[in-house]
């Protein structure tokens, strides 16, 4: 009974999708794209026009939940033809630019970013790429968010595994009569976990769908506002207030915010208002226009296809991309392409949707088989190692241990170990270029350590990793304890001293000391437990790279694409200044262990007058603070007799500068 009073009272108020335009819905949907779009193409003042997506989650509640209750409730529902009609709206377009994604990649990009494209491309047709992209938020080396070619398709993901459970929970609801008690709190459950894990796992919030289940509830329960306020008034001040706090949440807030997950609220109960309201109020007339009606009409196509033109272009042409006349050629472009989308792929499976209906298994079979076929595709792509056929030799060379200093891809020379190499994947970047000088010595190296966790007594990193991170860090220690070669020591050591470092062991330092001051303390206590059977050399701050690197850029593909620019060179002065405070501490612990431990500073090697990030055709770093394979080696033979002295016995009391060798 309560779903047959709700959805006449829906009925009169709105009328029924495909019977009644919604001039408004239309009129959000362009807002909410158009926010993304002006926000994801970093145009001045539309900082915060992600709440663009939260808009649509509203939406897609509203829809989704009138659409299922109208149907139970005439007995029309069926799960089958609600997973086609879905299906229908949202593959093939999604098919489409998920193909052009991946085909312009292997036109375009080498072999290592391919591989990364691939993997994206299958996640997003699979529906799990928030899940994904959730899951490397947290790894060291995980891309940023402009490196990724597909990363607006965590939304969509989230927004199909909302329409997997949402009919069963409703129809559930419904038989017991339920309704909005069900939406009422399973909304406020998922904002309570947002609440609760936001602290702790800012990305799972972000991108996993039960803590984005308030704002599709947002949208439901319109359904149960009952009828709109019967004064005017009113009306027109709800309506105008909702869009006023969308335009002004896409305008004012930061993507950087405290607690935002918290904020995005405020634009779902603008977008909630709107919708109640209608298109009857002055402001939705007034934005009525033919433009915005257009863009509202192709806002699913649009959305699809503006991310990748945005990554392309700016990884084909540059820093010429992201200028004002950038922007305009990138939003023409994205106009084209989202309307041929529309009227050629989304309309066409729309407007057919009603002869198929009748054949819903044929159908989904054919989806089913175009994704398989798809798969089969990328699997290749990793078996063919990203086709690599398609660069030549001197790219590869390039990329093997340019995109990380992972130590999988590096020859090992025979011989036992004569240094062990320990730390995190500040230390595992000098494997590949330190192999070369210990094999001239007749041995080998070892490796010890975990990329972002600190083998340093008592530290953990603040994070999902920090078990992870524990457990390695006493097997490292207890591994190098067992060891008495000599031990190059490299850590990132700016990183442990900041709030993102638990020092949890007790009596080890005041419970009121800085993480400065804990740092030192955990490194000292840790030299204590493994300089009694070994030298230690520590390899002090890292010299900054000085300016953002984009990564994929780095490497060519088949086709040319502008490299990106060299960083200029940062001074010597600035890069002592940068690390001073780093390598004074060092220089503190070293000194309690006179003839035990030895300090390196990377400046005093690397730099000359300045501190170069492009060397001879290669770039040095790939990041802000790793070397590429080529800066590594670079620094390893300006450093290479202090290393080979230490390792063969010598002592070279590094604590402070050291001749620089070319």
């Amino acid at each position: 009974m309560e779903t047959l009073q709700l959805l006449v009272a829906s009925l009169e108020m709105i009328g029924s999708e495909g019977t009644s335009f919604r001039g408004e819905i239309v009129q959000l949907r362009a807002i909410a794209v158009l926010s993304v779009l002006l926000f994801h193409l970093k145009v001045p003042g539309f900082q915060g026009g992600f709440v663009g997506v939260d808009v649509f989650f509203v939406i897609s509640g509203y829809l989704i939940t009138r659409n299922i209750l109208m149907d139970d409730a005439g007995g029309r529902f069926s799960f089958s033809a609600f997973y086609l009609r879905r299906t229908r709206r949202i593959y093939p377009a999604l098919i489409f630019t998920v193909l052009m994604t991946y085909l312009s990649g292997a036109l375009w990009t080498a072999p290592l970013l391919f591989l990364d494209i691939a993997k994206e491309c299958t996640h997003a047709l699979l529906s799990i790429a928030n899940i994904q992209y959730w899951r490397e938020a947290s790894h060291y080396f995980a891309a940023k968010s402009d490196e990724l070619a597909l990363l607006h398709c965590w939304s969509l993901s989230l927004e199909e595994q909302f329409y997997l459970i949402w009919p069963a929970l409703l129809i559930a609801a419904a038989r017991v009569g339920c309704i909005r008690s069900a939406i009422v709190l399973l909304s406020l459950a998922s904002f309570l976990a947002t609440i609760w894990v936001g602290p702790i796992d800012s990305s799972a919030v972000f991108f996993l769908m039960p803590f984005r289940m308030f704002e599709f509830g947002c949208g439901a329960l319109v359904l149960f506002a009952g009828q709109t306020p019967r004064r005017q008034s009113v009306r027109e001040l709800l309506s105008a207030a909702g869009f006023a706090v969308i335009l002004s949440s896409a305008l004012l807030l930061q993507p950087d915010t405290s607690r935002q997950e918290l904020l995005v609220m405020i634009p779902c109960l603008g977008a909630a208002a709107v919708i109640w309201t209608g298109d009857t109020t002055f402001v939705s007339r007034a934005l009525r226009s033919q433009a915005l009606t257009a863009i509202g009409t192709i806002s699913y196509s649009l959305y699809l296809c503006h991310w990748p033109i945005i990554f392309y272009s700016r990884f084909i042409f540059g820093e010429a991309a992201d200028t004002a006349g950038g922007n305009i050629v990138m939003l023409v472009t994205m106009l084209f392409v989202a309307t041929s989308m529309y009227y050629f792929v989304e309309r066409r499976f729309i407007v057919a949707g009603g002869a198929a209906s009748g054949a819903p298994l044929k159908t989904l079979m054919k989806f089913s088989a175009a994704i398989l076929a798809f798969a089969i595709l990328t699997h290749a792509t990793f078996i063919l190692k990203g086709f690599a056929w398609r660069v030549p030799e001197s790219v590869l060379a390039d990329g093997r241990l340019d995109s990380s200093p992972t130590t999988d891809q590096v020859v090992w020379p025979p011989g036992l170990p004569i240094v062990d190499l320990a730390g995190d994947s500040h230390a595992e970047m000098y494997v590949a270029a330190m192999l070369p000088l210990v094999e001239s010595l007749g041995g080998n190296l070892q490796y010890v350590g975990t990329a972002g966790c600190p083998i340093v007594k008592g530290a953990a990193i603040r994070s999902r990793r920090r078990v992870d991170c524990l457990r390695g860090r006493d097997e490292q220690i207890a591994q190098l304890e067992t060891q008495t070669r000599p031990l190059i020591f490299i850590q990132r050591w700016e990183t442990y001293d900041d709030a993102g470092i638990d020092y949890d062991q007790p009596g080890m330092w005041p419970n009121d000391a800085g993480s400065f001051a804990k740092l030192e303390a955990a490194l000292s206590e840790t030299l204590r437990v493994l300089t009694p059977v070994r030298r230690v050399m520590i390899v002090g701050a890292q010299v900054p790279a000085g300016c953002e690197i984009n990564r994929p850029r780095l490497l060519q593909g088949p086709l040319p694409h502008v490299p990106p620019p060299p960083c200029a060179p940062m001074s010597k002065v600035n890069a002592v200044a940068a690390g001073a405070a780093i390598n004074a501490m060092l220089a503190r612990v070293q000194s309690k262990y006179p003839g035990r431990v030895d300090l390196l500073k990377p400046v005093d090697y690397l730099c000359d007058q300045t501190c170069p990030t492009y060397h001879a055709g290669h770039w040095l770093y790939w990041d802000a603070t790793h070397f590429t394979l080529a800066g590594s080696t670079f620094m390893t033979d300006r450093a290479a007799s202090t290393f080979r002295t230490f390792i063969l016995g010598g002592s070279n009391a590094m604590s402070s500068g050291a001749p620089t060798e070319n």
